[in-house]
């Protein structure tokens, strides 16, 4: 019984240690449409969106310094729109992500191509002289294309985040509102993403992200350019490590406040949007999580 009580106890710590290291992934949050191009018109572009994280949480052995880490989300998509008409608009989301986890111990990383977004908006306002009001509304599907293999290793130890893909057919309603006033104008974006669970029973939580910016528009021959501030805020749910048996992982989850500037640029046809995000106030994953910044950058060209 003596040799079996410490081996036991390593099992167990060893269960336990990758549950407590789940505070080690940060999965991207959901599209972002913000202040769009001229809004009657389809398009195509590439985006590229950078996140940045740091995890830092007490050791499991006693007498250890915490145990942390860095890790970096990056993102290359092609992304569009098509007009049908005046009253719906089809976007679409096609992201290859390439993940990067660091620590003192280990270097880890995940690429591939991530799951696919098709949403639809229909233009519920589109009026006013003096001041002008554009509300779009609608949803879409994230589909289960992202690489995305399973419950392995790596996952016990706490990198499920990593992987390109969920696994999960996932729901998402969204809304842009944008207003203006001559060369001013306010965007208001909101989206939330109702998850599933994958063949794995993983269920990440579902997401809600809202943001706001004042922008002004500033013209010269056929250069526009649009410099935006504001603010974004993002929230998700607990994840499930198991939904069919509720196991609840109460180490993820949580809140991010951002402070926002952003760069619009219109010559002709083509654009350039950049926008920078910087944390304000936040608590994830119980306090372990750490977001540093969010950046994005977009070309896109006018097709009709």
């Amino acid at each position: 019984m003596k040799k079996v009580t410490p081996l036991l106890c390593a099992v167990m710590l060893a269960a336990y240690s990758g549950k407590a290291c789940d505070v080690c992934g940060c999965a991207s949050s959901g599209q972002y449409f913000g202040l769009l191009p001229q809004a009657s018109r389809s398009f195509a572009g590439v985006q590229y969106q950078y996140y940045k994280f740091t995890t830092a949480h007490p050791s499991l052995f006693e007498n250890k310094r915490e145990e942390q880490s860095t890790n970096f989300y990056s993102t290359a998509q092609a992304w569009g729109r098509y007009t049908l008409g005046k009253r719906l608009q089809l976007f679409g989301f096609v992201p290859y992500r390439y993940n990067l986890q660091e620590s003192d111990t280990i270097t880890y990383r995940e690429h591939g191509i991530g799951d696919v977004t098709l949403m639809a908006d229909v233009v519920f306002l589109n009026s006013g002289e003096a001041i002008t009001h554009q509300l779009l509304a609608g949803g879409g599907v994230k589909l289960p294309t992202g690489q995305y293999t399973g419950v392995s290793e790596n996952d016990r130890l706490g990198l499920p985040n990593m992987q390109p893909g969920t696994g999960s057919w996932d729901a998402i309603l969204n809304a842009n509102y944008t207003m203006r006033q001559g060369r001013k104008g306010l965007n208001v974006d909101a989206s939330y993403t109702l998850t599933t669970p994958n063949r794995d029973h993983v269920k990440y939580g579902n997401k809600f992200a809202a943001g706001v910016v004042a922008f002004r528009s500033l013209h010269a021959d056929d250069v526009t350019i649009i410099p935006q501030i504001g603010a974004r805020y993002e929230f998700a749910l607990h994840d499930y490590d198991n939904y069919s048996r509720k196991w609840l992982n109460e180490q993820s989850g949580g809140y991010m406040a951002f402070g926002t500037v952003a760069l619009q640029a219109n010559y002709r046809r083509a654009g350039l949007r950049m926008i920078y995000n910087l944390p304000v106030s936040q608590k994830y994953s119980s306090g372990y999580v750490y977001a540093r910044q969010k950046i994005e950058t977009s070309l896109f060209i006018l097709i009709n």
